[in-house]
């Protein structure tokens, strides 16, 4: 409730510095948890609650994590976990002042999970607040949407051991009424709402009434049958229909819209002579080849339009002319989508959670006027809590990623004190940075993720060679992360000492801690009347008691460690915002997770309680109060959802920063489109230790260059399993004169020599020089190479020596001059961050790995194998799958040796990978 006393006393304009104060800490027991556990979650929603594989940020943000957390200091209000009073605040929010950095049109789920509650209003209600002699309704929207989620660390590979789990939720609050979505038919509707009565005519129908102008839509016909066309309902038309079969009655209309009055009754005359009783009041029109439709009950008035023969009416009154009520009208279904609509005005808990992946459409922000508010803005208010055990989550957390491999660790952590060196020009990879520049100490420690890291451009990042004088480490030029003693952020280099400076698995929760926040409001209300001087000094003395209870938990203690770092004993909320603005301080904020009773939990009694300190009674009235009591009331929705979503009736739950979860785990839980297990099956000799080091290499690349599909993956680890194994090779160009002659001696290569008399089967030689300078060639990589290769893909003449320098290399051999020039060319188009150029250094593809791997994805990619594959599978089909096989096999290796291995290795992998990339 952060904002919630600022109605009254217009404490937080932005002229004024409000003041929380946070004495001298002093230690105080944790509070007793409720004895009370959560409803149990019934076997079927356990059962179907899936680990979470995906994050998203809500707004599809796309910067680093460590931005994602500083971009919420441009929030206007409601920072995590203090508001800009100085009262807890669960969540944070979104607002007018992330507008400018977000794109904010539409909210999106925060991570795979399924939708368990929502409260979607037609309108929001208003509170009436009494301004200057003045009743003024003021709109809220209480709409939300409550989702949960499994986060469960990765399984260790071999091990029946069940990983560490943990269910929480997120709260989507103040979304946009229903009348919004009603009233704009092109606004997007969230999936998991029911889908409603309304129908909507598809925007791709293509029926066509001739102009001018020229419409386009969907005939209606007069009959469910072969009927005639009546009139044409436009693309996005909402409309209702009822019956079964191709052609539906439409039921949100009497008629053809010619025939229409402004209330929606219909103008015209029949002649009863025409028409063919049915049933009650309904005919149908007998007439060849249609019936005119009369302005008046005559045969002299005008005419509106015709109704085909077999046109179904209601007609009314007596007589030869009968008063026209509705026209039948048919439209064809399939051309109808239905149109998701949420029971409005309720909270709803489903009965089936609806299974939500990670960006999936959450709803839009609606409108929230405070009572101190002149106009309404557009806020979300966005939280995550879990009402399991954390504790002990989070302490086998912590023992499992002692466990989980190498690669799992993909965070960096510097230590307070790290040397931030200041860039000098000189600075390059054979001058690098050294801790005797010039430098300014970290003032906090601050937790790097490895996306950010390789993400550098390669001018930033400095790669120094251990000697027997030095220790190997690495250098990044991290702008504008760290800060020194003042605040102030920092440009430079910071170093990474291989070996020493710690990367960590996020399952380790490394920075993480666990806060008991035990305030009342009332506690908490005194403790901010103290501190911005509300208080008189006979309010001191009656309630300084209530604020020192307040002033010395441990929630404001471990803020005052982290923010008030001048230690003056008071916290502004221009501080804590300021704070929020520097890396290092919004990600150990980020990491706070406080337990405490959800505000959004109703209990009378507490709200009842602050009356006296407020100066309520019923001689002394505070309408505002009174008026804000009931809008807690309204807003509120704990207690009608808990028991029905696994919730604790008493409302004390662990709250997490949700951006601060969303930057943490992202990485670690992206979707891998290659696993350990898939390497191992291609390869089964290959070590745990190469794992780790080539897995995220071929997951960067498999996603760069589109080896995305469950057949593609399954192709590329078949074939490059066959063929290397997944090492990076140079080709060895040191062969005896035999072996040499052989291999490159004759057309035909190694089918078109004759061992058993040293010559080729076919004359002349396609290169004699192997046999008559022999010497010069056997066992001289460098020489045969730049014979061998001379004039080729490329390639000069001998002398030149490309045929050597450009010899093959990588996972797939890439061979040529022009291979390598396109290899350049490519690489710096999917990944421009790392400009390089194999034509200056080809030796970079065998002296990093990360290279090495990336030359086979751009073979892949030179050779149009996705395309291959593609075509291939569709000719073959699967009962042909071994065809489809030796297809790519003839592409990748110019033949099908092996072919039966390959293709008992690609069926075997293509299961694995379907099982993991399509579940």
């Amino acid at each position: 409730m952060a904002n919630l006393f600022s109605v009254f006393f217009n404490l937080l304009n932005p002229g004024r510095k409000a003041q929380v104060y946070v004495p001298v800490a002093l230690t105080s027991a944790a509070p007793q948890i409720p004895l009370e556990e959560a409803p149990a979650l019934t076997q079927t929603n356990a059962n179907t609650l899936q680990p979470l594989k995906n994050w998203c940020h809500p707004f599809k943000g796309k910067s680093n994590s460590l931005l994602q957390l500083t971009q919420m200091a441009k929030a206007a209000t409601g920072y995590y976990p203090l508001g800009r009073n100085g009262l807890w605040h669960g969540g944070v929010h979104f607002d007018g002042g992330t507008a400018g950095t977000l794109d904010q049109s539409s909210v999106h789920c925060l991570a795979d999970g399924d939708v368990v509650a929502y409260r979607i209003d037609e309108r929001s209600p208003t509170t009436t607040y009494f301004t200057e002699e003045l009743c003024v309704p003021k709109p809220f929207s209480r709409n939300f949407v409550l989702v949960r989620h499994r986060l469960q660390a990765p399984q260790i590979e071999g091990s029946p051991d069940v990983p560490p789990s943990l269910i929480f939720y997120s709260l989507y609050m103040h979304l946009q009424d229903w009348a919004v979505y009603r009233n704009d038919p092109s606004i997007l509707r969230p999936a998991f709402w029911p889908e409603g009565q309304t129908r909507r005519v598809k925007m791709t129908v293509s029926d066509v009434r001739t102009g001018p102008p020229e419409q386009r839509g969907l005939n209606v016909r007069n009959q469910a049958r072969v009927g005639k066309v009546l009139a044409l309902l436009p693309q996005g038309a909402e409309v209702t229909v009822s019956g079964e079969g191709e052609y539906r009655k439409l039921e949100s209309t009497n008629g053809p819209d010619i025939l229409k009055k402004a209330d929606g009754s219909l103008l015209g005359f029949l002649s009863v002579d025409y028409l063919v009783p049915v049933v009650g009041d309904e005919y149908r029109v007998k007439a060849t080849p249609s019936l005119r439709v009369r302005a008046e009950a005559n045969t002299r008035s005008a005419v509106l339009m015709e109704l085909p023969d077999g046109t179904e009416v209601t007609v009314s009154g007596e007589g030869p002319f009968r008063k026209l009520e509705r026209v039948n009208q048919y439209v064809h279904f399939n051309s109808l989508e239905g149109a998701p609509e949420p029971l409005a005005d309720r909270i709803v808990v489903l009965d089936q959670p609806f299974p939500i992946k990670a960006g999936d459409l959450i709803g839009h922000i609606g409108e929230y006027q405070g009572g101190n508010a002149e106009h309404p803005e557009k806020k979300l208010h966005l939280e995550v809590f879990s009402a399991d055990h954390v504790e002990p989550f989070i302490e086998a957390s912590r023992a499992w990623a002692q466990r989980l491999p190498a690669a799992s660790k993909t965070w960096l952590k510097f230590s307070k004190g790290t040397a931030v060196v200041t860039h000098q020009e000189r600075f390059n990879a054979t001058q690098p940075p050294t801790l005797s520049a010039a430098s300014t100490p970290s003032d906090a420690d601050l937790r790097v993720p490895k996306s950010l890291i390789d993400g550098l451009p390669a001018d930033k990042k400095i790669v120094v060679t251990a000697t027997p004088d030095r220790s190997a480490c690495n250098w990044y030029r991290l702008d504008g992360l760290f800060h020194d003693e003042n605040g102030v952020l920092l440009d430079g280099w910071v170093r990474e000492e291989v070996g020493v400076t710690p990367w960590f698995s996020p399952w380790s929760w490394e920075g993480y801690d666990i806060v008991f926040n035990y305030d009342s409001p009332r506690q908490t209300l005194a403790s901010f009347f103290r501190a911005v001087g509300r208080f008189s000094q006979e309010q001191l003395e009656r309630y300084g008691n209530l604020a020192d209870k307040s002033d010395e938990g441990r929630m404001k203690n471990r803020l005052y460690d982290i923010i008030d770092r001048d230690r003056d004993g008071v916290v502004t909320a221009e501080e804590l915002q300021a704070a929020i603005a520097l890396p290092a301080h919004a990600q150990s904020l980020s990491q706070l997770v406080i337990h405490y009773e959800s505000e959004w939990r109703h209990e009378p009694y507490k709200w009842d309680a602050l009356d006296d300190v407020l100066g309520h009674s019923g001689s002394t009235p505070l309408l505002n109060w009174v008026a804000e009591k009931e809008r807690i009331k309204e807003i509120s929705w704990w207690n009608e959802v808990a028991e029905g979503v696994g919730l604790p009736k008493h409302g004390q739950v662990y709250h997490l920063h949700p951006i601060g979860m969303l930057s943490y785990f992202a990485a670690a839980s992206e979707r891998q489109l290659i696993t350990r297990a898939m390497l191992k099956k291609a390869r089964s000799t290959i070590e745990d230790s190469y794992c780790d080091a080539i897995l995220p290499v071929l997951n960067k690349y498999a996603k760069l260059y589109s080896v995305n599909t469950p057949l593609r993956v399954s192709h590329l680890l078949a074939q490059v399993g066959h063929e290397s194994g997944f090492k990076v090779r140079e080709e060895n160009l040191s062969y005896t004169p035999v072996r040499m002659r052989k291999i490159f001696g004759c057309r035909n290569n190694q089918a078109g020599y004759d061992d058993s008399k040293d010559e080729c089967v076919s004359l002349p030689r396609l290169r004699p020089k192997l046999w008559s300078d022999s010497g010069m060639y056997a066992n001289n990589s460098t020489n045969l190479g730049s014979y061998v290769y001379a004039n080729r893909n490329g390639n000069g003449d001998e002398t030149s020596q490309e045929g050597y320098k450009y010899r093959g290399r990588g996972i797939i051999q890439l061979t040529g001059k022009n291979n390598y020039r396109e290899y350049s060319r490519i690489h710096n188009q999917k990944d421009p961050s790392d400009p390089r150029d194999f034509l200056d250094n080809p030796d970079l593809i065998v002296t990093d790995l990360k290279y090495g791997v990336e030359s086979a994805f751009v073979w892949w990619s030179m050779s149009g194998m996705n395309d291959v594959i593609e075509r291939s599978y569709v000719l073959r089909t699967e009962e042909r799958i071994a065809e489809h096989v030796a297809d790519v096999s003839r592409r990748v290796n110019g033949g099908v040796i092996g072919l039966e291995e390959r293709v008992s290795l690609f069926n075997e992998l293509r299961s694995m990978v379907e099982l993991e990339l399509n579940s």
